[in-house]
């Protein structure tokens, strides 16, 4: 019991991140009805993005030294008689990257941002239109020129890059059972959940959101009724890459950095066919239940069966109801 307890929660935490891509994916499909298959290589550059402005750009000759590691007195106090792996040590440690942390995350979001609107106004843009199939196909192609990209600018090698909280373990009893976690996993279920509930709240509530579903519906329609549809297509991706920037954070402190963090996007992709594309609820959901399976399948069968979840929950669902969960059956009339 003990066990299956860790395992879940462990893949709650793991469905909060597949989540946080995953609104990226919708969000541009309910704006512009294309699916970006490369949404996974723009978190491989918001990853990138992230490592250059907390670890490149803090090692540099000009930088600051505080910039590099934050060290005040009061905190060299604190340390003295410390053991290395208490929790208050972890702390401090995370303590002294916080201005560096703060850095790679403004860097990420802004250049992540600027990397989307380009990709809307130079690729997107001339495409508008033309026939769906011909923008989805611009996406494949865009997996090439990103991937190859990143490995021009920075080296395929994979590289650390300091966590987003505190690296504190946690143990707590749960049903009479003792469950133990890492705080910054915790705190990147936290944030991820905020940023996921925030951007629906968004769509749901706000002119722009409402712009953006007008948008998803009819575009015609939406043009008269005095809608700029081509600015609701730059939002679309502005707001895919800032989530994706986040979510390479988060990927790069767990998983480190290489070209090949942009393959994780495919497995989103399934999940949110799963879901359902125009569908936040559906999305949350089955990034959830793919979460959960694929820690399970770890555990009995180990992690080499847990990567073909996504894939084979999706198939299994699509048999069933091929809009996905929640996705909105599209009624053609003639």
């Amino acid at each position: 019991m003990g066990q299956l307890l860790q395992f879940t929660i462990n893949g709650l935490m793991a469905g909060a991140i597949y989540a946080l891509i995953a609104v990226g994916i919708v969000s541009v499909f309910k704006a512009t009805r294309v699916v970006n298959f490369a949404h996974g290589y723009l978190i491989m550059f918001g990853a990138y993005f992230y490592f250059t402005f907390a670890v490149l750009v803090p090692q540099a000759a000009w930088a600051p030294d505080w910039l590099a590691s934050w060290q005040p007195g009061w905190m060299m106090d604190m340390r003295e008689g410390l053991p290395m792996f208490s929790p208050l040590a972890a702390v401090l440690d995370w303590l002294a990257n916080v201005p560096r942390i703060l850095l790679g995350l403004a860097g990420a979001l802004l250049c992540n941002a600027a990397l989307g609107l380009v990709i809307e106004r130079t690729l997107m843009r001339p495409l508008m239109g033309q026939s769906v199939f011909a923008m989805i196909m611009l996406t494949v192609g865009l997996i090439s020129i990103l991937s190859g990209s990143a490995q021009l600018i920075w080296t395929s090698d994979a590289e650390f890059v300091p966590s987003l909280a505190p690296n504190t373990p946690i143990r707590f009893a749960l049903f009479g059972q003792t469950i133990f976690l890492f705080g910054a996993d915790l705190a990147n279920m936290v944030i991820a959940l905020l940023i996921f509930a925030g951007i629906v709240l968004m769509v749901r509530y706000t002119k722009s959101g409402i712009a953006i579903r007008a948008t998803a519906e009819d575009q015609s329609t939406a043009y008269s009724m005095g809608i700029s549809v081509p600015k609701v297509f730059s939002r679309a991706w502005v707001l895919a890459s800032t989530t994706g920037a986040v979510a390479g954070a988060i990927l790069a402190t767990r998983n480190g950095i290489s070209p090949a963090l942009g393959l994780f996007g495919f497995s989103v992709l399934a999940i949110v066919l799963m879901g359902g594309l125009d569908s936040y609820l559906g999305v949350f959901l089955a990034a959830m239940i793919v979460g959960v399976l694929e820690a399970l399948t770890q555990w009995q069968l180990g992690g080499e069966w847990a990567g073909i979840v996504p894939y084979v929950a999706v198939l299994v669902v699509i048999l069933i109801r091929p809009h996905g969960l929640f996705g909105a059956k599209e009624i053609e009339r003639i």
